[in-house]
Formats: C-alpha cells, sequence, structure tokens
C-alpha cells in the first residue's frame, strides 16, 4: 500500500469514527432537547388544566374555563387532559378524550409531579402527572390527580426528520473533507514524487545528483543520496585509476620479460614454463581491469542504441578475419538496451568475436522481448557448436572449449559477469545454425 493510499484509510476510519460519534451525540442532544421541550409545553397545559378546573359545592369536578389548546376540543386530536378525584367519585375529561379509555395514572401526593412515556389506546404517549389537594370552603381537602397526555407520533417525526437531515449533512461533510484531504495529500507529498521522479532519471542515466528543490525535511535527504552519489562514484573513479596505473606498471616489465625470453631459447622447457605464467598473468590484468570497468554502471546507464554498435563490431572482425568470408545476419527487434555503452561493446564484442573465430561462413544475431522490460540478445553461427558438458566450463574463468584455438578463457566470463551486473542472464545452446547460440538478456531501453 502507497503512503498517499495509507494517509488516506487512516483518515477515512478517522472521519468515519469521528462522524459516527458526532452523529450519535448530536442525535441524543436533540432528543433530549425535544423531550426537555415537551415537557416545558406540556407542563403549560398543566398549569392551564389546574386553572381551568373547579369544584361544585357537591364535590363534582367541572371545567370554569375553556382549556388553551383547541385540540383539547377535538376528539381523538392527540393531546388529552384528565383530572379524577383520589376517591374516584368524579373525573373530569377534555372532549378529545370522549371515544377513549381514562387515562391511568401514578398516585401522587400533592405537588409530586411526574414526566413518563405511557402506551395508551395502542400508542406510544407522553404522560404527565400531578398531584394537588383542592380546600372546599369548609377547610376540608380533596385530594385530585391531574394527567395530560399527548401522542409521540408528531414526535417521532420530528426526531426522524432531524436524523434524516443530520446524517445527511454528516455524509456530505465526511465526503468533502476527504476530498480535501486527497488533495493536501496530494499537495504535501508532491516533493516526494519529485523526488521518485528524479531519482528515475539518475537511473536512467540522464542526471547524475538529484537537482529538484525540495522542502526542509526532503532536502536532507536528497543531500544525503547526492554524498552518496559523489562518494560512490569517487570511490569507482579511484578504483578504476588505481587499477589502470596497477596495468601501466606492470605490462612494460612483462613485455621486458616476454622478449627476453623469446630471444633466448636455450631452456625449452623453462621457457615455456615462464611463457605461460607470464600468459597467466596477462590474464588476471585484463580480466581485474574489465572488472572494475564494469561495476557500478547498471544503475544509472540510459538508453544505447544496438544496430550502430553491432554494425561497427561487425566491420571490425570482418577487417580482423578478412581471410575468412562470413555472411552475417541480423534480426534486431528490439533496438536498443539500458547499458553502458564500455560495457555493451565489451559483451557484444566478446560475442561476435567468438562467433567469427569458430563459424564456417555464418552468423545470425537477433533481439526480441523478453519478460518484463527486457530483451534478448542472440548470436549464434554454424560452427561446431559447445557441447553440452563443456557449457558450463567455458563460463569459468581461465577455461576454454578448446585449446588449440587461441584466446584466453576469459571472453565469456567476462560477459556473464558483466549481464549479471545489469540483473540479467547467460544462456548458451544449439542455434538455427548448427553451431552454438549464446543469449544474453538486458534491460530494454525506453
Amino acid at each position: 500500500m502507497s503512503l498517499q493510499a495509507r494517509l488516506m484509510s487512516a483518515a477515512l476510519l478517522v472521519l468515519v469514527v469521528f462522524t459516527l460519534l458526532t452523529g450519535l451525540a448530536l442525535d441524543k442532544a436533540f432528543r433530549q432537547s425535544a423531550e426537555a421541550a415537551m415537557q416545558d409545553r406540556m407542563e403549560g397545559y398543566l398549569f392551564a388544566l389546574l386553572a381551568a378546573v373547579d369544584v361544585n359545592d357537591r364535590g363534582q369536578l367541572v371545567f370554569g374555563r375553556r382549556l388553551p389548546d383547541v385540540r383539547f376540543e377535538q376528539p381523538d386530536s392527540g393531546l388529552y387532559a384528565q383530572v379524577r378525584r383520589a376517591d374516584g367519585r368524579s373525573t373530569l375529561i377534555s372532549a378529545s378524550l370522549l371515544d377513549h379509555a381514562p387515562i391511568t395514572g401514578d398516585h401522587l401526593k400533592p405537588g409530586q409531579q411526574r414526566f413518563s412515556r405511557r402506551q395508551f389506546n395502542g400508542r406510544p404517549h407522553f404522560l404527565l402527572a400531578y398531584g394537588a389537594s383542592w380546600e372546599q370552603a369548609d377547610g376540608t381537602e380533596i385530594p385530585l390527580y391531574y394527567s395530560v397526555a399527548e401522542d409521540m407520533a408528531a414526535f417521532l417525526q420530528q426526531i426522524d426528520r432531524y436524523r434524516q437531515t443530520l446524517w445527511s449533512w454528516l455524509a456530505s461533510a465526511v465526503l468533502l473533507l476527504l476530498l480535501v484531504q486527497w488533495q493536501v495529500l496530494r499537495w504535501g507529498l508532491r516533493p516526494l514524487r519529485q523526488v521518485s521522479s528524479d531519482l528515475a532519471q539518475i537511473e536512467a542515466g540522464q542526471v547524475a545528483r538529484l537537482q529538484g528543490r525540495y522542502p526542509a525535511e526532503i532536502q536532507q535527504l536528497a543531500d544525503k543520496i547526492n554524498n552518496l552519489l559523489d562518494s560512490t562514484r569517487s570511490q569507482l573513479q579511484r578504483y578504476r585509476d588505481s587499477l589502470g596505473n596497477m596495468a601501466h606498471s606492470l605490462k612494460t616489465p612483462l613485455a621486458i620479460l616476454t622478449n627476453i625470453l623469446e630471444s633466448d631459447r636455450q631452456n625449452g622447457p623453462s621457457d615455456a614454463e615462464a611463457q605461460q605464467q607470464l600468459q597467466r598473468i596477462r590474464q588476471i590484468i585484463d580480466y581485474q581491469l574489465q572488472h572494475a570497468a564494469t561495476a557500478g554502471q547498471a544503475a544509472s546507464s540510459g538508453p544505447l542504441a544496438l544496430e550502430p554498435l553491432i554494425r561497427r563490431l561487425i566491420e571490425a572482425m570482418q577487417k580482423v578475419h578478412r581471410h575468412k568470408p562470413v555472411t552475417v545476419t541480423t534480426r534486431l527487434a528490439v533496438s536498443s538496451c539500458r547499458c553502458d555503452e564500455g560495457d555493451a561493446m565489451e559483451m557484444l564484442g566478446n560475442l561476435i568475436e567468438n562467433a567469427f573465430k569458430w563459424c564456417n561462413s555464418r552468423i545470425e544475431i537477433t533481439t526480441r522481448p523478453a519478460v518484463g522490460n527486457s530483451l534478448r540478445l542472440c548470436v549464434e553461427d554454424d560452427g561446431p557448436g559447445i557441447a553440452e558438458a563443456q557449457r558450463q566450463r567455458v563460463l569459468v574463468r581461465g577455461q576454454r572449449a578448446d585449446t588449440a584455438v587461441s584466446g584466453n578463457g576469459i571472453g565469456l566470463a567476462m560477459v556473464q559477469e558483466i549481464v549479471l551486473l545489469y540483473g540479467g542472464r547467460l544462456e548458451i545452446g544449439q542455434g538455427r545454425l548448427t553451431g552454438a547460440a549464446i543469449c544474453i538478456t538486458l534491460p530494454a531501453g525506453k
């Protein structure tokens, strides 16, 4: 998962949890506020009921005035009022309660009030009950129970409408915040994408260092990478210079020894042994020089055109082997590779030279796409080929398939070493021309 995907996932999780908790808190607060408002309104009805009810001389409850809300006068309106004596001798109800059963409430002491929910006539209602005492002219007191009930249907509809509005707005807010967060993350992570793009340019060999302007936190990383690249490049150059100096220092004494041994052949066996050791020293020097020249090139090589390079090598080999008529056929389905030119010259030079050395009269060079962003280059000839038992042996430095043919025995070993540096592989088989087919896999040019 990318860094942006991780941050977006975390932001989504936080927003969803925060939104759910906020929505639940707001829903609960609104419900409690709506219930408190309902209780306050019903208390107003209760006070009006207290003022509207009288007790006549016979001890019966009567309305001395009309109740303030017209719903009390409308049958089954959802708003009901009832007053009854504690001894049950008289009960007074509003007109809205005529077709319904009486309200059953708690027996409350005078001055005691209770707000609750009750199932009334098969529907939920809010019920506000109040206990009072009516003092008559003779000083006796009559306990009374006042009840006001209101259907919860309108209240529940109000809660549903609020919830729909609330969650719609919260969902819209989440989507808007996610969009803003996505834009902020893209803006915040833009320097990292720039670093990645600049590193890709370094890998492709287009630039040598990170040259962009980055935020302070990333600039420190860029400086460290540049210092590492400079140090690696400087160290590689020192290795090359040291090996070059070594080769220059050794080649002169070796040449002198070779001339002395060739001019003085009095001791045949000793001369042969000395010549063999000198040849061995030359092989070691050549191998180490080539090894140093290829190190560190794979990570910063740009696209290299293959056709002109192969053409130059073929022309050079035709001059070297001018006594041997050879027909070379090239079919390049992939025309470039991502490789250092010196490394490519070394690999293709060894392969084409071996093909000229061993072929009878025909050589075929082909390229085609391989798995991933890579190419497969094959050099085939119509020579005797390489026996399967010797194919691994010829890849070992200093080993040759035929000691009668001149050579140092490090060509294919060097080719394999360079190919491995570029993450490829070398394969030896039998080609369509019945001779050897040596194929290498390299990164393809873009």
